[in-house]
Order: C-alpha cells, then sequence, then structure tokens
C-alpha cells in the first residue's frame, strides 16, 4: 500500500513540475517562438488577438497581403526615396498573455514609414518592447525569471553588469529566425520613478524615487 502511495505522489509532483513548467514558458519551446510571444506575435507578423484592435487601427500593414512571388527592382545610387515620415505608436498594456509577472506597465512600440507617394507601401522599421517597474524587488524577480525561461531553451548564453546595467543575452545559433538573438537591459530609470515635495523651513526639496526597466531588445553580440 505504502509502495502504492508514493508512487502516486511522485507522479503527481512530476506532473504539477510539468504543469509549471508549461505555463511559465506559454507552451513556446524554443527562444525564438517565446521571444515572439513576449512581442505578442509582431516578430513573425502573426499578432497575438490582445492586439488585434491596435494593430488593425495603427499598423494595418501587418494585415494586408503581398505577392512573394514579385519581382526585385534596382534603383540608381542617386535614387532618391519618395517623401514619408516615420511614425511611432505605443501598445501600453497592465497584463501580459504570456508573462505573468508583476509590474506596473508594460509597451510595445512600433516604428513605421508611412509613404505619402500611393505606389510605396508602408513598412515597420523598429519594434521595441519594455516593461515598468514601482520597486526593485518586482523587477529584480520579473528579470530573474526572464533569465530562468531563456535559459532553459538550447542556447547560449552570457550575464554580465556594465556601469550600473544589468544585461543577460541568448542565442539560438541553431534558428534561422532573425529573433533568435535576444538580450535582455534591466536599468534604473528616474523618468519612471517617483517625485515627492518635501516641505522645509527654508523652502520645499523635490526627491526622487528611481524607477526600474528591463527592456528586451532582439539583436546581441553572442554569436
Amino acid at each position: 500500500m505504502m509502495d502504492v502511495v508514493c508512487h502516486n505522489l511522485m507522479r503527481y509532483s512530476l506532473f504539477i513540475i510539468l504543469f509549471t513548467m508549461t505555463s511559465f514558458r506559454g507552451s513556446a519551446q524554443s527562444l525564438d517562438k517565446y521571444a515572439d510571444q513576449l512581442y505578442f506575435g509582431m516578430l513573425s507578423y502573426n499578432p497575438d488577438t490582445s492586439i488585434k484592435g491596435f494593430i488593425t487601427k495603427y499598423a494595418p500593414i501587418v494585415y494586408k497581403k503581398f505577392d512573394s512571388g514579385g519581382t526585385w527592382t534596382m534603383y540608381p545610387p542617386n535614387f532618391k526615396e519618395p517623401e514619408h515620415i516615420l511614425v511611432t505608436n505605443n501598445y501600453i498594456f497592465h497584463t501580459h498573455p504570456y508573462f505573468k509577472e508583476k509590474f506596473k506597465l508594460g509597451q510595445l512600440a512600433i516604428t513605421q514609414k508611412l509613404y505619402k507617394e500611393p505606389k510605396w507601401r508602408d513598412n515597420i522599421t523598429d519594434t521595441k518592447l519594455w516593461f515598468e517597474f514601482d520597486n526593485l524587488e518586482d523587477a529584480k524577480n520579473s528579470y530573474k525569471r526572464l533569465i530562468e525561461t531563456f535559459s532553459s531553451f538550447n542556447v547560449l548564453k552570457r550575464i554580465i553588469s556594465i556601469e550600473g546595467v544589468d544585461k543577460a543575452e541568448f542565442t539560438d545559433k541553431n534558428s534561422e529566425m532573425y529573433y533568435s538573438h535576444v538580450q535582455i537591459l534591466f536599468v534604473k530609470d528616474y523618468l519612471i520613478g517617483k517625485t515627492y515635495v518635501i516641505p522645509g523651513t527654508k523652502g520645499s526639496k523635490i526627491f526622487t524615487e528611481p524607477g526600474y526597466k528591463i527592456v528586451v531588445e532582439i539583436d546581441n553580440d553572442l554569436y
């Protein structure tokens, strides 16, 4: 009887471990897939349903289908790019479908070239992702959890600290995706901190507590 109980307990413990790992990694099985999930599917141009409304309104180019069998066009060295503007739209979120740590808010910033010439299609030139925190403990826990997640994949990694900036780099050398190279920056940021006004006998003093930011970037120097 005791052997049966022990066996069942072992099976239950294994189930809990596997369930936790699966939930934590959001079903991603590789670095590039998890990076894409953190970016709400924008790296693979397959936006998550949670940002569908934002993309439809501010970056509809993602949903447009183009002929993949088109031809290349060569332009002369003195070719002048048609007139355009650079526009950045930020998606602000307080919860994330694949990152369950405690943070104040996060932002996904999408920068696009918008052409005035109708024949030229608009295009996304840059996408950035970061999380903001009120306190150091939440920021440290989130940074640690991101490192644990990316380390769980079969990747090269390097974790360093330079001039007050903590950086963790991860690369999957077996992936051909451009977003298989990721670096995570953990920085102190007074611009997102809290400011207090303290009255005194000779006037008020302004005191600012720092905030903290975790930036998830695509690209690094590892491989």
